[in-house]
């Protein structure tokens, strides 16, 4: 009886040590050409997002943080927009108790280049700051609404944070891009 577990056990191993293997012909599959080898000799970024697919932003983010941010205390706001299961969560933080405290946050994970050029075209007229260190490539923007905002892109992935800059009064590209940064690195971990 103990040889025929060990036998079953020796099976399993090889079985298992098999799996994912190489054939012995060199006709194992290469990995798909997505298009990120290309990216990447251009200077793109073959980043890819590492949260599950259908995350939401509370998955992502917390109030916590993002109260360690404000240095406020911030509760989670649930937003009818998100469409997490496509690939667009959106979720945003309230201070508890502040009105207008509003901070949105919207990813957009396939949207690449054209939407993240297409944003611009909400901003009020001259409004629109490069902003570095954040993501790919970033702006600063004035939305028509009053709202300020920061817009970057990582690889494919688009994020937005908005917010009213007269409750939040810290430097306004300083303050988005803090935001941005905390969204993308729990994306991109």
């Amino acid at each position: 009886m103990r040889r025929i577990v060990v036998l079953g056990v020796l099976i399993l191993a090889l079985a298992l040590a098999g799996c994912g293997s190489s054939s012995d012909d060199g006709s194992a599959a290469a990995p798909a050409d997505d298009g990120s080898a290309a990216a990447q000799s251009d200077g793109g970024s073959a980043a890819a997002v590492s949260l599950p697919d259908g995350w939401a932003m509370t998955d992502a983010i917390t109030a916590e943080e993002v109260g360690a941010i404000t240095g406020k205390t911030m509760e989670a706001f649930p937003e009818a927009s998100s469409a997490a299961q496509s690939g667009k969560p959106a979720g945003s933080f309230i201070a508890a108790g502040v009105d207008d405290s509003k901070i949105y946050f919207g990813a957009d994970v396939q949207g690449g280049e054209a939407v993240f050029e297409d944003t611009k075209s909400y901003a009020e007229g001259g409004s629109v700051q490069d902003v570095s260190g954040v993501g790919d490539a970033a702006y600063y923007l004035t939305f028509s609404d009053g709202r300020a905002g920061v817009v970057a892109i990582k690889g494919d992935a688009v994020i937005r944070v908005d917010w009213n800059p007269a409750v939040y009064t810290e430097d306004p590209a300083s303050f988005g891009a803090e935001l941005a940064n905390l969204l993308l690195g729990k994306m991109f971990q």
